[in-house]
């Protein structure tokens, strides 16, 4: 499989300039600088989940997801936010309509910006030029409440999570969907490898990790983790998962079980458990490639942790809990 590292590195950003979180309970976006860890801005903004950067670091994509609770939306986000990242603010406000609960982000070989919309269940396109919704597609998750994708670093494929069924897997040439994955329960979280030869999926039900194949989009192992929790399967997990820069290490945080594991990035099933804050999500990693930085989504902490020891170094307050965070 021929691999592009450039459209990987940029759907895994890092860097020394800043730190960007999305502050899901505080109702903000905030800056930090990326060293200290010290708060340098605030942008009073609500609803907003995950961020994206673009290839060229000048700007940053927020998605206004809306509100859940009590097992239905009672607030509908249409809206993605587009930041300028050396002003620190806000520039435009892209609307998607009818489409609701923009989620996860990726972008493609051509610079547009793939985004998920979790609460109607189409994929959509936005033209980073014209900062416009531009095309939708009906992949048949309007009742999976898909929250995360993954491009492979060729560009020929996207894959998407179902909270409530099956991977679904689109073909980014042909436009259309290709293949559907079978896991009864749904997923969370998944990543894709640097290579681009394996996807790994976190499962709703015991919460095993899931390799997938991507050649065959067959899955080829499963790898419980250790120290999951068993909880109710209609429960969101919120296993998040994310490879280091130089694909050494896969890191997965646990919102249930508190705790995050360290993976060798070759064999997942390789792993060691860390206990950190309570409700772990949103995972950074430094451009060197030593640590990652650990949102604590239920205790507004960022925690520091180092990779190759896997040790937790410090943890500083941050915000009231960031869901989504990275380098840029």
């Amino acid at each position: 499989m021929g691999t592009d590292q450039s459209l990987w590195a940029t759907n895994n950003p890092t860097g020394r300039t800043g730190l960007i979180g999305i502050d899901k309970l505080g109702d903000a976006i905030r800056f930090f600088d990326p060293e200290t860890l010290a708060e340098q801005k605030s942008i009073p903004h609500k609803n907003h989940h995950e961020v994206a950067i673009s290839p060229d670091h000048r700007f940053a994509y927020a998605s206004e997801f809306g509100k859940f609770a009590a097992g239905k939306f009672i607030e509908s986000g249409t809206h993605i936010s587009v930041l300028d990242l050396a002003s620190q603010s806000i520039i435009h406000r892209i609307d998607t309509g009818a489409f609701k609960g923009p989620h996860a982000m990726r972008f493609d070989q051509a610079g547009q910006l793939w985004v998920i919309f979790e609460e109607t269940g189409e994929l959509g396109v936005i033209d980073c030029e014209t900062r416009a919704l531009t095309e939708t597609f009906e992949i048949g998750a309007q009742d999976g409440r898909p929250p995360f994708i993954e491009i492979l670093p060729d560009g020929s494929k996207l894959y998407v999570s179902c909270k409530l069924g099956d991977l679904i897997v689109f073909d980014l040439v042909k436009r259309e969907v290709c293949a559907r994955i079978k896991v009864p329960k749904g997923t969370e979280g998944i990543a894709i490898s640097p290579s681009g030869d394996r996807l790994i999926a976190a499962e709703n039900t015991r919460q095993d990790l899931l390799v997938i194949d991507t050649a065959t989009d067959q899955i080829i192992e499963t790898v419980p983790l250790k120290g999951a929790v068993l909880s109710n399967p209609k429960t969101s997990r919120l296993i998040r998962l994310r490879y280091s820069p130089d694909g050494k290490y896969l890191v997965s945080t646990n919102y249930a079980s508190g705790v995050m594991h360290i993976h060798d990035g070759q064999n997942i099933g390789d792993h060691s458990m860390i206990a950190i804050a309570k409700g772990p999500q949103g995972i950074a990693f430094t451009q060197d490639g030593r640590h990652a930085l650990i949102a604590n989504h239920d205790c507004g902490l960022l925690t520091r942790i180092d990779l190759a020891s896997g040790r937790a170094l410090e943890c500083v307050v941050a915000g009231k809990g960031i869901e989504a965070l990275t380098f840029y």
